[in-house]
């Protein structure tokens, strides 16, 4: 009685083995390229997020909220805004936040009667 494996019974189990490794590792790869957007994605909300509260925070006259295009580069993002009047003591800022082929953006109104209030 002969003892051991068969050699092809050795590459069935090779083969088996190879495949759950190469989806293993599928799952692996696919799970990191999700985490990495998930953290840009993240990091663009953050400094969306950052601009939103350091446009409004601005006075009136700053030259940051005059009306046109204003565009500046944070680290690996491209932040840009528009600014148009939408009414006497109104603006509305049209802000963008981009990197690569993911970008963000963001509508929101600026009052210069409510801020010069709350002085």
């Amino acid at each position: 009685m002969n003892k051991g494996f068969t050699l092809i019974e050795t590459m069935v189990a090779s083969a088996l083995l190879l495949f759950a490794v190469l989806s293993s590792t599928r799952i692996l790869v696919t799970a990191l390229d999700q985490t990495r957007k998930a953290a840009l994605r993240f990091r663009l909300v953050e400094t969306l997020d950052y601009f939103k509260n350091y446009l409004s925070s601005l006075p009136a006259a700053s030259p940051e909220l005059a009306s046109g295009a204003h565009a500046r580069q944070e680290r690996e993002f491209r932040v840009a805004w528009r600014v148009e009047a939408a009414g006497d003591f109104l603006k509305k800022i049209r802000l963008e936040v981009a990197v690569a082929r993911i970008a963000l953006p963001l509508v929101f109104y600026r009052s210069r009667f409510i801020q010069e209030v709350g002085k």
